[in-house]
């Protein structure tokens, strides 16, 4: 009987143990996945309708646009890897910079990120888009794949200046973002 009882508790430990054990590689299952899953917009935020005449990225760095609408256009791009994990965002870079894959002879992998450039002026030269929600919360959900968005793509967004950005770390709340 001693026998059966310890027998017992032992196979108790061994599922307590096991069982603790999925929990966590559960919650670690779901954190990398919170990363991948796509950003839920409203239908019609990203556009091929032509939402008008576009400042450049370097044009608008120059003006005081903060808190106004305004309509950018460049290429998603800027570093090897422009959207964020988990948050509606990414980087932006005017149209006037090269992607590596314009320069004869480059073979980079990932021509967006415009490393063929000097680094200040890929910094000079972006700025970060990003989708907030009605309570001014930035979107969960990564806009990577999402309706056609991909690095490289030439896009323009219609959208407000951040009130906490200056012209070297630009923010733009988007409204819309229409894919050329």
């Amino acid at each position: 009987m001693k026998r059966i009882t310890t027998l017992i508790n032992s196979y108790i430990a061994i599922l307590l143990l096991c069982s603790c054990g999925e929990n966590n590689d559960e919650k670690i299952y779901k954190q990398e996945n919170d990363y991948y899953i796509k950003a839920n917009l409203p239908k019609d935020f990203i556009t091929n309708k032509d939402l008008g005449s576009a400042l450049s990225i370097l044009e608008a760095k120059k003006g005081k646009l903060v808190d106004k609408s305004i309509l950018l256009s460049g290429y998603i791009g800027g570093r090897r890897e422009p959207f964020t994990k988990g948050r509606a965002s990414f980087v932006v870079i005017d149209n006037s910079i090269k992607k590596c894959n314009e320069i004869k002879g480059d073979n980079c992998p990932t021509p967006w990120d415009a490393c063929c450039e000097d680094r200040r002026t890929i910094l000079s030269s972006t700025l970060t888009v990003q989708i907030i929600d009605k309570n001014s919360s930035l979107l969960k959900g990564t806009l990577k794949g999402v309706d056609g968005l991909q690095p490289g793509k030439k896009i323009k967004v219609f959208g407000t200046i951040d009130t906490s950005s200056i012209p070297s770390a630009m923010l733009v709340n988007a409204k819309q973002i229409q894919l050329l």
